[in-house]
């Protein structure tokens, strides 16, 4: 170490060497979900030129460990392919008339509440309270 006057009768200590590495949080400090292994794209409904898909999404857990795939839901055409987002699921959306289909939300590996989706759009219109 050297150390540097400021010339106010101060003294600065300055320190040479690599830093420290960072200390790992500990197993206690982190909520790590176990990896589950991600299915493959599933067309799981067809209405009119639309086709819905399970695609991608996350793992989750519940309060008492148990551990479920939430999946995406995407809208399908010939020409587009349209996320819905923010809308996971467990289960498989159920058509409602030609152009909705119901979805419900899964949250930590338990249904949450009711969704229509446009499927023009993608876009999800909470239904109701679960």
């Amino acid at each position: 170490m050297r150390a540097r006057s400021l010339g106010l009768g101060g003294w600065v200590v300055l320190g040479c060497g690599s830093p420290r590495a960072a200390k790992p949080p500990s197993a206690d400090s982190t909520a790590a979900v176990p990896e589950v292994p991600s299915p493959a794209d599933t067309m799981v409904l067809q209405s009119g030129q639309y086709r819905i898909w399970l695609t991608e999404g996350r793992a989750a857990s519940d309060s008492t460990g148990r551990t479920c795939f939430e999946r995406s839901v995407e809208v399908r055409t010939d020409s587009s392919r349209t996320k819905v987002p923010l809308l996971y699921v467990l289960d498989n959306p159920s058509r409602l008339d030609r152009t909705h289909v119901r979805a419900i939300l899964s949250y930590r590996c338990a249904p949450l509440a009711a969704y229509r989706v446009e499927l023009a759009t993608g876009r999800p219109v909470k239904l109701e309270e679960r």
